[in-house]
């Protein structure tokens, strides 16, 4: 278990409290029985010079007799509690406090102990062993008894006490230092717990203040502590905390704007680190690619599969300069086309240099290039087949030898059949530029479908009873009326209707039906001719594209009836398809606002 910062403290403070008393505990143990043996040898030392005196006193010239003695020395030990004994100078026990009279003569002579030897040569002897006479350690002061210049020797006066009372008064003292070391520390664990509570809280404070900022939160500020450095401490973090609040506020207000600028960008943007990570797609390259947000952190070759733009982003990497480049993505749903431009991104944080790549997407403009010039190519041998046809037979016309007259009427006619293609031809092409550059201005209004539809009808009606063809508008007497410009929709009908007469066999039948339907009108031009592969139905509707094209042409067409169709009907918000089979006719499409 982890201890909090204000634990570690009290733990710290009591170990090195009890660090300090268990050094006074040593200290006393090792420096009190010397301590106390000293001091009761000096005790010793004065109490037997004070016997010496008593003593040289009493023995005199004349000595009194055994038993006084004795009884003197008895008397000092109750005075003294210290064992007395008094030794003539030959070592014999003259008097002895724990022994009767009667015993001294059975006491061993004194003269060689150590105690009186030293105090037969110095005045004072001294010495520590363990006495037979009580069986106990003990301590022996020996002090001389006359044996100065103006006295002779008389004998010596010893004191003794025993070692056991060091012991009993060096325990007695260990137990109440122990007993009051025990009480200290005890009495003191409130004060070292208050007082490491006193010294972490600021800290924790802090701590959880710098925690509240990591998370985000710069709302509290921290209070001064107490000290001086804390207090100044305190003061550098709410000054860190405001700071770093400014700081993170602009980022925001940096990362907003700038997630906004990306966000409505129209072009793909993609951000590479240094390590060629992915590090950033905006919004619009996630729409082009498909792209989620596991994208990011994988390689550029991981996302796009795509070489080409590995190389782009390593090779700006390497130099450091900025290049562009055009590339073909399988993005779906088809091949697409992009415009790059790749920059050096220096990045401050490793030192690194990232790679900022804006994907332009170019495919519609491609597909328009490549429209504009097939439409080119188209216009030009369209133009070209009529107007020089038309040439060869005004050349001919125009012969010093001219052809007779039903050959020159012939070359007239057809001259003339091809002027009208021609016309029809620049018409359809006016038309459409007007509907793509919206300069054709639609007048809508509230129009009845069933007699636009006959309309419609009533002139191809010549052309279908010469193919033997029968046209047939099927629409609902409750069927609303359309929103739409009049004029422009007769020109749908009457161009559906027209390819439908032109690509139906003799004997065939076409039908106008109609429908309203989520709240639209949904109206079909259905015949049961020859029908369209199914890899021609997507492209039925662009511009000269014919699935047949020499039958066309001797049919008269111009290739631009169902471009016009689509361009009328987008214009009118609408919508237009076909359906076909093979051997089993074909139906086109197209959807009306409803009026």
């Amino acid at each position: 278990m982890k201890l909090s910062l204000q634990w570690k403290w009290f733990f710290a403070l009591a170990a090195l409290l009890a660090a300090l008393l268990l050094v006074v505990n040593i200290f006393i143990n090792l420096q009190l029985p010397p301590y106390l043996t000293r001091l009761i040898q000096s005790d010793l030392e004065r109490n037997a010079m004070m016997a010496s005196e008593i003593f040289a006193a009493k023995l005199g010239a004349t000595p009194p007799p055994v038993e006084e003695i004795n009884r003197i020395a008895h008397q000092l030990s109750r005075d003294t509690k210290l064992r007395i004994t008094v030794i003539a100078p030959d070592g014999t026990v003259l008097g002895e406090s724990d022994k009767p009279s009667e015993s001294l003569a059975q006491i061993e002579n004194h003269g060689k102990r150590p105690e009186v030897l030293a105090a037969k040569e110095k005045g004072v002897g001294v010495a520590t062993r363990h006495s037979e006479t009580v069986n106990d350690d003990m301590l022996y002061v020996a002090a001389r008894v006359g044996g100065t210049s103006s006295a002779p020797l008389i004998g010596y006066a010893r004191v003794a006490r025993p070692l056991d009372q060091i012991a009993q008064i060096t325990t007695r003292v260990r137990r109440t230092v122990a007993f009051a070391s025990a009480v200290v520390g005890l009495s003191a664990m409130y004060f070292l717990f208050f007082m490491a509570r006193r010294i972490t809280r600021p800290v924790q404070e802090m701590s959880e203040a710098a925690g509240r900022v990591a998370r985000g939160d710069f709302s509290r500020r921290i209070a001064a502590p107490p000290t001086a450095e804390l207090a100044a401490l305190a003061s550098a973090l709410n000054d860190m905390s405001q700071q770093l609040e400014t700081r993170l506020n602009e980022l925001r207000a940096e990362k907003a704007e700038l997630s906004a600028i990306l966000a409505g960008m129209t072009e793909g943007v993609l951000v590479v680190d240094a390590s060629g990570k992915v590090r950033l797609v905006n919004e619009a390259l996630r729409r082009q690619f498909e792209i989620d947000d596991e994208a990011i952190g994988k390689t550029v070759l991981e996302v796009f599969r795509h070489v080409a733009l590995r190389e782009l982003v390593a090779e700006v990497a390497q130099r450091g300069e900025n290049s562009e480049r055009e590339l073909v993505f399988l993005a779906p749903p088809a091949e697409r086309t992009f415009q790059l431009r790749a920059a050096c991104l220096r990045q401050r944080e490793t030192g690194g240099t990232g790679v900022v790549v804006v994907f332009h997407d170019i495919t519609r403009i491609k597909r328009l290039e490549t429209m504009r010039k097939e439409f080119v190519a188209n216009v030009s041998h369209e133009l070209r087949t009529p107007l020089s046809i038309i040439k060869g037979y005004v050349e001919t016309l125009l012969d010093p030898q001219p052809p007779d007259a039903d050959t020159a009427a012939q070359f007239l006619q057809t001259v003339q059949r091809h002027s009208l293609r021609l016309e029809a031809l620049i018409a359809d092409l006016l038309t459409i530029s007007s509907l793509e550059s919206q300069q054709a201005r639609l007048e809508f209004q509230s129009v009845s479908l069933r007699s636009i539809a006959q309309g419609a009808a009533e002139e191809l009606a010549g052309r279908a009873k010469e193919k033997n063809i029968a046209v047939a508008v099927k629409l609902p007497a409750d069927l609303p009326d359309a929103r739409a410009d009049g004029q422009r929709l007769h020109q749908v009908f009457f161009n559906l209707l027209d390819n439908a007469v032109k690509y139906t066999p003799s004997g065939g039948r076409v039908v106008i039906s109609a429908r309203a339907t989520n709240g639209e009108l949904e109206v079909c031009v259905a015949n049961n001719g020859t029908g369209i592969a199914a890899e021609h139905l997507p492209h039925v509707f662009e511009r000269f594209y014919r699935v047949d094209k020499a039958r066309s042409r001797e049919m008269g067409g111009t290739g631009l009836g169902l471009s016009i169709v689509k361009h009328i009907v987008q214009a009118h918000g609408g919508k237009v398809w076909a359906e076909s089979q093979l051997e089993k006719g074909s139906q086109f499409y197209f959807t009306l606002q409803k009026s």
